[in-house]
């Protein structure tokens, strides 16, 4: 009788073994996922959103604002051109200064629109990464609500 009761009390210990190897799993992965972690992942990725949503809606603006400053430029050079016409040559270097602004402007604009392309491409891989970062807190936030 003592040897039919040693097989069965293996078979007990090795499942309450196993039941207690799955308990500590769980118990693992539920504390290692904490509800306050995971609510400050989302918020974190929210501000991350809104600041690049900011950003992408302000990345154009110096660059337009260049365009219609030198829109007016042209008007301004030839109404300069046109009333000096009768004066003498006083008012011949505010033109010239006129072209030089200008010329330095479409300069700084070429340079700011170089630099609204590597931000295009910045804002790019950000949109990626916070998709992969969005697609894990749902993950997270779906494994939670199994356990």
């Amino acid at each position: 009788m003592a040897a039919a009761a040693v097989p069965r009390s293996r078979g007990v210990a090795g499942g309450l073994y196993f039941l207690f190897t799955l308990m500590c799993l769980v118990c693992l992965a539920s504390s290692l996922i904490d509800k306050d972690k995971l609510e400050e992942m989302k918020k974190n990725l929210q501000e991350t959103q809104q600041e690049l949503d900011i950003i992408k809606a302000q990345r154009h603006a110096a660059s337009e604002l260049m365009d219609g400053s030198m829109g007016l430029m042209d008007p301004l050079m030839a109404f300069l051109r046109k009333t000096s016409g009768d004066s003498p040559d006083d008012s011949l270097p505010l033109v010239e200064y006129m072209e030089n602004i200008k010329s330095f402007m479409e300069k700084t604009k070429t340079l700011a629109d170089g630099i609204n392309r590597e931000t295009d491409v910045g804002i790019e891989k950000t949109e990626k990464e916070l998709g992969k970062m969005n697609n894990l807190i749902k993950a997270l936030e779906e494994y939670q609500a199994e356990l």
